[in-house]
């Protein structure tokens, strides 16, 4: 009987002995297996290249007004600073009830009073005001 365990256990071993084995580490660089979508044999993909920011923070709003809402000067304004103005009609389905979309905006706004500076929102106006004059929305 203990001869029988033995040669079980031996035999066991030898054929799981490939998934025993850890994988050996890939010492290739990580670089070329990433995908590239230039042709002229240049890659791209570094991490100095990619996007700063994918999400944005949003600032609920429910009126227009000195947004200049849809403006692509304003709205990469807004983006360098790392949020979004979001455009709700109260009351409308699927639009944030008060007391959420209150304290939403009070996140945001200590956010980017951490982050840019406490005088952030006269420098967004500053910059709004130059998108105005820019875009012909505004003169003089």
């Amino acid at each position: 009987m203990h001869r029988i365990v033995t040669i079980v256990f031996i035999v066991v071993a030898m054929l799981s002995w490939n998934e025993v084995h850890a994988q050996k580490k890939d010492k290739g660089d990580i670089q070329r297996y990433l995908p590239t979508e230039k042709i002229d044999g240049k890659n791209d993909n570094k991490r100095k290249n990619r996007p700063k920011r994918k999400k944005y923070k949003h600032i609920v709003k429910n009126k227009t007004k000195n947004l200049l809402y849809g403006n692509p000067c304003v709205l990469e304004a807004t983006h360098k600073m790392g949020f979004e103005y979001v455009i709700q009609i109260k009351g409308s389905l699927g639009s944030v009830n008060e007391p959420r979309r209150l304290w939403n905006n009070f996140e945001v706004n200590l956010f980017l009073c951490v982050t840019r500076s406490p005088f952030w929102r006269l420098v967004l106006n500053n910059k709004i005001k130059k998108c105005r004059i820019k875009s012909g929305d505004k003169t003089g």
